[in-house]
């Protein structure tokens, strides 16, 4: 039996199940399973478009800033020895930076805790 559900269009907010649901419309996934994320996410074309601001500082990357920085924090940190299955723990403060070095541990198939 499925719940009803009422969505706030502003927020996505679902008062029945306090849970908040994207407002965007689902994206088509690929039907390979063993694609990960960061492979994913970067085949997609982005012309240019700036994927991440920092509020605070007016900062920002485009995607292939994005990537670029991706490819060589993981490169650093494969230098280092990390490897898939390994964990990463990431302790670090609200910051442009952050997503990159998530992206960068994902994309070697380490595990990232925070």
């Amino acid at each position: 039996m499925e719940e009803s559900r009422e969505i706030d269009p502003r927020s996505g907010f679902c008062a029945s199940n306090s849970v908040f649901y994207s407002k965007r419309k689902p994206l088509p996934l690929p039907h390979n399973h063993s694609l990960d994320v960061t492979t994913f996410i970067s085949s997609q074309a982005h012309h240019g478009k700036i994927a991440f601001i920092d509020a605070a500082t007016g900062n920002h990357f485009t995607f292939h800033q994005l990537w670029r920085s991706v490819d060589s924090v993981a490169s650093s940190l494969s230098e280092l020895g990390i490897r898939k299955g390994n964990v990463v723990l990431l302790l670090s403060p609200n910051s442009i930076y952050f997503p990159v070095v998530c992206l960068a541990v994902m994309s070697l198939g380490a595990i990232i805790t925070t």
